[in-house]
């Protein structure tokens, strides 16, 4: 079975403070439609790799794809983390995920704590249902270890807790950039 646990990108979605504002546009053109979309590269469901907080650190055509997949372990407390490649952490925070959130109101993020013992577990990748894994030090802290960050995980997250899962978060192929909005799904059929 997979679970989708992307946000959708959509008009009116939340963004967070500073970032573009998404926008999604249908064009009418001959006999034929697309549409023209304007979001950030930490829009909707989302990875941050290094460069985003570190001027001198990888890009996002710089990082395998292997690095965006592997089994997974969720949970909603870092305390209670299983050996895994990944660590998903639900924290609640999705449950408030709607058109016109305004981030501003408040989210649950991991502390610098946190963030220290998933350096120390050696995981690869981890994963929040919140706008942000935390402030700049627990971003820092992360990057620069190369844990990549996925942020903005969806309200299904909560099914899986306790669960082992095969995570991909692939993002988009852009050049030279910090992030970009990714496809998250948890696989769990076959996991241990």
């Amino acid at each position: 079975m997979i679970i989708d646990l992307s946000v959708p990108i959509e008009n009116e979605m939340p963004f967070y403070p500073e970032d573009p504002q998404p926008r999604l546009r249908e064009i009418k053109i001959k006999d034929y439609i697309v549409h023209e979309l304007l979001i950030g590269t930490h829009t909707g469901t989302h990875v941050d790799v290094p460069y985003h907080f570190i001027p001198e650190g990888k890009r996002l055509d710089q990082i395998p794809l292997e690095r965006f997949m592997g089994k997974a372990y969720v949970t909603d407390s870092v305390d209670h983390a299983e050996p895994a490649e990944i660590l998903l952490v639900y924290t609640g925070t999705s449950k408030k995920w709607r058109k016109g959130w305004k981030m501003e109101d408040g989210y649950t993020t991991l502390s610098l704590k946190d963030a220290e013992k998933i350096v120390k577990k050696g995981y690869k990748m981890v994963g929040i249902d919140s706008p942000s894994v935390g402030d700049t030090d627990v971003h820092n802290l992360l990057l620069r270890n190369e844990v990549l960050i996925v942020e903005n995980l969806s309200q299904a997250l909560e099914k899986l807790i306790g669960a082992f899962v095969y995570f991909q978060a692939l993002p988009l192929n852009i050049v030279g950039v910090d992030g970009s909005p990714v496809r998250a799904v948890a696989i769990v059929q076959g996991m241990e």
